[in-house]
């Protein structure tokens, strides 16, 4: 009676705590990271997710797992999850020096409906997709906000919904096949035999939030259980989890909460969206340039000659590459290479508005023509009058977008500037620079070897561009290392030499001296303007393509439809290069690989692209390789994979039906800065430890033409850059 009585004591203190803080919280956003990193409550999932194009990295304690990772939302309706659990009772490979026990997993939650008045919001999900199976779930759960209260209520399968994961196993020995344990729980298992989960937070304050939650995991059917006979870890004796989450600053949060019935647990996360007009740092804008008064009318002066070298010059000031200019009647014609913003659509406004500064006023129509190694592949036309009240706000962008033509028509645009006539002058070229060098630190990882979990190879690669004659040039990269923890991974080749395609790449990163990594000659033309061929470009590669290769790579292609489709053709043959030597190759393995290229606009609404290769591998494999990009605000979120009839042609089970995937992240270097600065850096996670579905990695590539960001379609709908 005594002890029924505290209890009912302490329960009431409870909810006049909640009470109180119900009268005076302020309603905060919902989307926090659970300690697996997806947003949720302790450990459970809510329906919440970040907003659209937010990342999280987060680091929880929740003794004995360690959790870290990151958490990104690639679209408006999805979240994913990739992080590392780290068992702190269980030694993996003792001895090899890797430590505690580690696993892998990717998380994904789809937002089926968003909360609204009167409804919850749904989110279907599911943890661990891909593997080994020790953590894998699929749930739908709903969360609903009243007051300062998110109330979530779910049901799972799998290991949330407390089942043994053991009877899902198979006798896979390739888990990056589509036989292995988490993909046979999710082609196998209905929704029977769960059970339900759920939880309540409460908003204190702005900062401060509680919650309670109920989870259904049982821990003993862990497949590797960290409580085990005389772990120093004691064994659950609660499913009732409750904790507080403090927000630090805008994007940093803290947690701490009481697990399981006997331990304390701690997490930290931060969340910040990946764009803003100024990423990292307020981003000063480009000042636009303005002429005097002087020389606006030293330019009515002018011959039609003299005007189109002073306007080139002019444009080349605002450092566009390959510029040249023409006149026709009251039409100005202009080419350059964008040398200067990631976007083509920004570089198009800017060179517009330099030449609309100062051109007299009799010429009301312009040209803008983009060029890649001054080789011609888009042109815009838009009449002065309305460009001038589009960038002064007295148009809507609706109306500008139609208002202007753009296209990959360039010979047709051009005829329709010439009106027929013949030897118009166009100016030498300006602006450009042939020789372009640079400097670059490089990081180089490698995950889960025995004996690092995590070592790296940090060099400082130094590279060159040369611009021989139009569409022709040279690039070369030299890699030298300062830092190499890979050298003491034990290689592990799969295959005999000849199939050995990418097995053997630990060698070469191995290496612990200077390295060429890339040495190639590159001729890129426009086709002729004949049927099928017009409007579409090839392109012609010889040299050492990356640290394994060095061949050819020829490639035609052709952009459909205002780049909503596009098809095109690529070949290579390569030769084995040496690990230790510049140049030399091995004559008696030589790869030949085949494919048709696709590309295809998946959605102009969330800026999403879609490429895929079919046909033959270097291997001899065939099969398709599917790549699939969202681009936003100069950001790209990427993944792919591919699928061969492995099975028929490698002899080692881990090639075997092996799927070759990966994704990576494209960040703008303005982001970094205070100016606009053309250039982006490429992380990606990817296995280059299999053979499978393999291609060398040429300096250039056609499909898709350049950049899918610069989509035609995609420049109509980020028409505000015209004006920046």
């Amino acid at each position: 009676m005594v002890k029924k009585m505290k209890k009912n004591r302490i329960l009431f203190f409870i909810f006049l705590f909640l009470f109180n803080a119900y009268l005076y919280a302020k309603e905060k956003e919902s989307a926090f990271s659970a300690y697996n990193g997806s947003s949720g409550l302790l450990e459970i999932p809510n329906a919440r997710i970040m907003p659209d194009w937010h990342m999280r990295f987060f680091l929880n304690f929740d003794k004995p797992y360690n959790y870290y990772g990151a958490t990104i939302t690639p679209l408006p309706f999805m979240e994913l999850n990739f992080h590392m659990t780290q068992l702190d009772s269980i030694t993996a490979m003792p001895g090899s020096g890797y430590g505690q026990y580690k696993d892998k997993a990717i998380n994904i939650k789809l937002l089926l409906r968003k909360e609204e008045k009167g409804w919850p919001a749904v989110v279907l999900g599911a943890d661990d997709i891909w593997g080994t199976s020790l953590y894998t779930s699929k749930y739908i759960v709903i969360s609903k906000k009243y007051k300062y209260f998110d109330f979530t209520f779910g049901y799972a399968k799998g290991r949330l919904g407390g089942e043994d994961l053991r009877k899902y196993s198979t006798n896979y020995q390739n888990s990056g096949s589509f036989n292995n344990n988490a993909v046979n729980f999710f082609k196998h298992s209905g929704w029977s035999g769960g059970k339900f989960f759920g939880g309540v937070k409460l908003d204190f304050t702005t900062k401060l939030s509680a919650m309670v939650e109920y989870s259904p995991i049982n821990y003993t059917l862990d497949k590797k259980n960290p409580f085990y006979k005389g772990s120093k870890y004691p064994t659950p004796t609660s499913h009732i989890n409750f904790g507080f989450k403090y927000r630090l600053t805008k994007n940093t949060l803290i947690m701490a909460s009481y697990q399981r019935g006997n331990h304390l647990s701690i997490g930290f996360s931060t969340q910040f969206g990946l764009v803003g007009e100024g990423g990292l740092f307020t981003h000063l804008p480009d000042p636009k340039w303005r002429a005097s008064l002087k020389k606006k009318q030293e330019y009515l002066t002018y011959d039609e000659k003299t005007l189109c070298n002073k306007l080139s010059n002019e444009v080349a000031a605002e450092r566009f590459s390959n510029v040249q200019t023409s006149i026709n009647d009251d039409a100005i014609w202009c080419e350059i290479d964008n040398a200067r913003y990631n976007l083509d659509i920004q570089a198009m406004g800017r060179a517009l508005d330099t030449i609309n500064e100062v051109a007299p006023k009799k010429y009301q129509t312009f040209y803008m023509t983009l060029k890649h190694r001054n080789v011609a592949y888009k042109t815009m036309r838009v009449n002065r009058a309305e460009f001038n009240a589009y960038i002064n706000n007295r148009v809507s962008k609706n109306y500008m977008r139609s208002a202007m033509v753009l296209n990959r028509k360039v010979d047709k645009q051009y005829k329709e500037f010439s009106k027929g006539k013949k030897n118009i002058y166009k100016t030498d070229i300006y602006g450009t620079k042939r020789f372009v060098y640079y400097f670059a630190p490089k990081l180089k990882t490698f995950l889960n070897a025995k004996e690092d979990p995590f070592a790296i190879k940090f060099s400082l690669l130094f590279g060159f561009n040369y611009d021989v004659s139009d569409g022709v040039f040279l690039k070369a990269q030299f890699l030298h290392p300062f830092y190499n923890e890979i050298k003491k991974i034990s290689s592990k080749q799969l295959e005999d030499n000849k199939l050995a395609i990418r097995s053997q790449m630990l060698d070469y990163y191995k290496y612990d001296h200077t390295q060429m990594k890339k040495l190639t000659f590159d001729f890129i033309k426009k086709a002729p303007n004949y049927g099928f061929l017009k409007n579409s470009f090839y392109k012609f590669e010889i040299g050492y393509f990356d640290y394994a290769f060095a061949g050819i790579d020829t490639e035609w292609f052709k952009p459909m439809w205002d780049d909503r489709f596009g098809i095109g053709l690529q070949y290579q043959r390569v030769y084995k290069r040496y690990v230790n030597d510049f140049f030399k190759v091995y004559d008696n393995y030589a790869y030949d690989a085949k494919f048709v290229n696709l590309y295809l606009l998946l959605s102009k609404r969330y800026d999403l692209h879609m490429t895929t290769k079919i046909g033959q591998f270097l291997a001899g494999d065939r099969g398709v390789r599917v790549d699939v990009v969202r681009n936003y605000k100069q950001f790209s979120l990427g993944g792919y994979f591919t699928v061969t009839n492995s099975n028929s042609v490698f002899s080692n089970s881990q090639n075997k039906g092996y799927i070759d995937k990966g994704v990576y992240l494209k960040v703008p270097l303005d982001v970094f800065t205070y100016k606009n600065v053309k250039g982006r850096v490429n992380y990606s996670i990817s296995p280059w430890t299999r053979d499978v579905g393999q291609f060398a990695s040429p300096s250039y590539s056609l499909a898709p033409m350049l950049n899918s960001e610069n989509n035609i379609r995609i420049m109509k709908k980020e028409i505000l850059y015209l004006q920046k």
